[in-house]
């Protein structure tokens, strides 16, 4: 009897059950019985202990018609609980989409067509002869062998002489002609043409396989939004590129980092690996930000893989998912294309997992489990014996530092992809401007550019119309009654939005306070930004952002509509700033360069310098000459100047240094709980309490304190801030576990986040 720890779905913990089923493997799907009732389960991992003090059920049955799991994907999920700090539960309805079930088909095959004829020594010897005495045949063959021969009924015994069969010859001529042309055949269909009985010799004889096989998935019944469309790039590499392939290939790490500039052909390189590695029978992933899964990288795919490619995107339903999610599992599709959840696609013979921009923020969940797709992806890369290849024009702080220091190995690119020209940058200092939208400097540049018949982006990161209204009688400012945050107005819609839960009410034109009616609208938005662009510029103007997009194929639709030409301007929030390759595009302007940089985090600097440099990066990539216009109000800030420079490494630099002095990461590892409450009374309290609970030597504690914005959807929130090195917040996270169930109280959340993005 064997014992195992099984995951009962929808709760929070295993439990173990037994049984003497010696074919039970970890990641199968079991009946149990649980508190009565039958429920499905999932085998973690065998126990060692052999005695327990209560009673221990037994596993009903091995479900087939469910998804079983490797080893290594249970042992892929069980890290994610552990490093953060999540429940399984949780963490397993990240991994596994609702509603896939596998359907299975028996059939028999053959290795060797000729061996149907059971050409074999016995039969041979059999050939010239109708019968053989006992002693002669017995000399020259096993015992065993005759024996099997005998049971099967391919040979006789008469009065001690051995005879074979007459019509067997006939019999398994016919099943050879059966099986030309065909690598299987279903169960059923064969045992109404033959009986059993020779079905059964050829079994035993080996000259027939039975299988029980996943059943592939009709692709008829399934289509991709986006199919190929016929045409063929020329995707040769040049020497730099080349030369980065290879090294990936032949080098005996496991971790790489490509920094290249905007428009050095990463991607390029990603593409080759991954073919080359579907001629080895190897598969791939290849993870890219939401907002860069665009219809152009999706076309590209499909053109490169066809029908190999599987995406995986948050606008699929629950059924198409779970649709191609199964293509996947059964190894039909080798080559997965996706956002941060398909890095649990359960590829087969996984060779690379390549995650593109990877220093975007949202890679990073923001629910739990609160994973970084770029670190389970390491994490899978080791399990699976694969390679990661990180790659960004502007990597994270921590990735580049790995890369500097040898744990990745580092590949730069300087050059764009052909020669290709990387774009002028100016910057204008608005201190000095009277019109506050727009600098004399960017209207120039846009007249120009549109007198040339070329194409313009302008980026702006704030969603709306205005991000404050104001009565000026009463001064009261309208603010959400769930979030201690202004409303923003959008005018596209005339109505008051909070960004934080999402709460919308019709604008009625006056103050809801006091009924008036002179209301101002200040701190702009990309909307109001737009407004006076087209009193300025009588053009095609399109605005992208998080609102408009949520359009049913708005993105796809935007994105063929600016390529052909269709628009002249296109403005939007960080949307536009990554993943659109427009060759006519020769402007870019950023409307204001400092509304990150403000924001009070460790890694706004950081966030500043990429998302303004992959912005630019979009500007000038075909034959034509690039430029950038910056305007911001801190043009002596180091970071505007390494923009200007296009100097990563210098900004790195910088940035390396100030992180070394603060001990923040890559030098240390930070987690960041929340804690909060649908009431204010007592939270301070409870936060107090908490925070001497968990204190500890070997880590530095700060708070509690309120969070940047305290109420949030109808609750209250405060944090804790946790500090310290790599060694002490792993053995710390133990304790801290066992600390936080210690003084668990239902009234209020608290939430652990390890390695967080965001401490707002």
């Amino acid at each position: 009897m064997r014992y195992y720890s099984v995951y009962i779905e929808k709760t929070n913990d295993f439990y173990t059950y037994a049984s003497d089923d010696e074919n039970i493997k970890v990641g199968d799907r079991v009946l149990v019985s649980f508190r009565n009732r039958d429920r499905v389960g999932l085998i973690i991992q065998e126990e060692r202990d052999k005695e327990y003090s209560f009673k221990v059920l037994n596993i009903k049955k091995v479900l087939y018609e469910e998804v079983s799991f490797s080893q290594k994907f249970i042992d892929l999920l069980l890290w994610i609980k552990d490093y953060y700090m999540s429940p399984f539960d949780q963490v397993f309805s990240t991994a596994v989409p609702a509603g896939v079930k596998i359907k299975y088909e028996d059939i028999y095959r053959v290795e060797d067509l000729d061996n149907i004829l059971i050409k074999d020594e016995i039969l041979e010897y059999f050939s010239e002869k109708y019968r053989v005495r006992k002693k002669p045949l017995v000399d020259r063959f096993s015992k065993e062998k005759i024996k099997s021969y005998t049971e099967s009924g391919i040979l006789k015994v008469v009065d001690g002489w051995y005879t074979l069969e007459k019509n067997i010859e006939i019999e398994d001529e016919g099943l050879k002609n059966y099986f030309k042309g065909r690598k299987e055949i279903g169960k059923s269909t064969l045992e109404k043409k033959f009986d059993k009985k020779s079905i059964e010799k050829h079994l035993k004889n080996g000259t027939l396989i039975f299988e029980r096989k996943i059943k592939s998935f009709n692709e008829e019944n399934f289509k991709i939004e986006f199919e190929k469309d016929g045409v063929v790039e020329d995707t040769r590499l040049n020497e730099e590129q080349e030369k980065i392939k290879n090294g990936i290939e032949v080098s005996m790490k496991k971790h790489f980092l490509i920094r290249g500039v905007t428009g050095s052909g990463k991607t390029e390189i990603y593409i080759h690996l991954i073919k080359r590695a579907l001629e080895r029978g190897k598969g791939s992933i290849f993870l890219v930000p939401e907002i860069s899964l665009t219809p152009q990288m999706v076309k590209r795919f499909k053109r490169e893989f066809g029908e190999r490619v599987a995406i995986l995107h948050s606008r699929l339903s629950s059924a198409d998912r779970a649709k191609e999610w199964y293509s996947i599992y059964t190894g039909e599709k080798k080559v997965v294309l996706g956002v941060r959840s398909a890095i649990f696609a359960p590829v087969k013979n996984l060779e690379y997992i390549i995650v593109d921009e990877e220093h975007e923020n949202s890679y990073k969940q923001d629910s739990t489990p609160r994973y970084n797709a770029k670190y389970v992806a390491i994490k899978k890369a080791e399990l699976e014996n694969a390679k990661v290849v990180l790659g960004s024009a502007t990597p994270s702080i921590e990735s580049y530092y790995y890369g500097k220091k040898g744990i990745f190995q580092l590949f730069e690119i300087e050059h764009r992809y052909r020669d290709a020209k990387l774009p002028e940058i100016e910057i204008v200092d608005m201190k000095e401007e009277k019109d506050t939208f727009f600098s004399e400097k960017l209207l120039e540049e846009i007249r120009g550019a549109l007198l040339r018949k070329e194409q313009i982006i302008l980026l702006l990161n704030r969603k709306g119309y205005s991000t404050l209204v104001q009565c000026q009688d009463c001064g009261h400012m309208e603010e959400c009654e769930h979030c201690s945050i202004k409303l923003n107005y959008y005018a596209s819609s005339n109505s008051l939005k909070c960004n934080y839960c999402g709460i919308s009410k019709r604008f009625l034109g006056h103050c809801s306070k006091c009924g008036s009616k002179n209301i101002a609208f200040s701190g702009r938005g990309v909307e109001r930004v737009e407004e006076e662009l087209r009193k300025r510029f009588p053009v095609n103007i399109i605005r992208v952002d998080g609102d408009v997009s949520k359009e049913k194929n708005f993105y796809e639709n935007m994105y063929n509509d600016f390529l052909s030409g269709k628009y002249d301007i296109m403005i939007g929030t960080q949307m536009i700033s990554r993943g659109l390759h427009f060759p006519n595009v020769t402007l870019v302007g950023v409307i204001n360069a400092d509304t990150i940089m403000s924001i009070p985090d460790f890694r706004s600097g950081e966030r500043t310098y990429q998302m303004i440099t992959q912005v630019a990066g979009r500007a000038g990539r075909g034959e034509k000459k690039g430029k950038v216009i910056i305007q911001t109000y801190q043009p002596e800030n180091y970071i505007i100047e390494k923009i200007q420079e296009n100097s990563f490494v210098n900004f790195y630099e910088k940035e390396i240094e100030k992180r070394e002095i603060l001990f923040y990461p890559p030098f240390s590892k930070i987690i960041n709980i929340g804690i909060s409450s649908q009431e204010e009374n007592g939270l301070e309290e409870y936060c107090h309490e908490v925070f001497k609970e968990i204190e500890s030597e070997n880590v530095e504690l700060y708070g509690p304190m309120r969070s940047l914005v305290y109420k949030v959807k109808g609750r209250y929130r405060c944090n804790i801030f946790i500090k310290g090195s790599r060694e002490n917040i792993n053995s710390y996270k133990k304790l801290l576990e066992e600390k936080l169930k210690k003084i668990e109280n239902k009234k209020y959340r608290v939430i652990v986040d390890i390695d967080p993005i965001n401490l707002i």
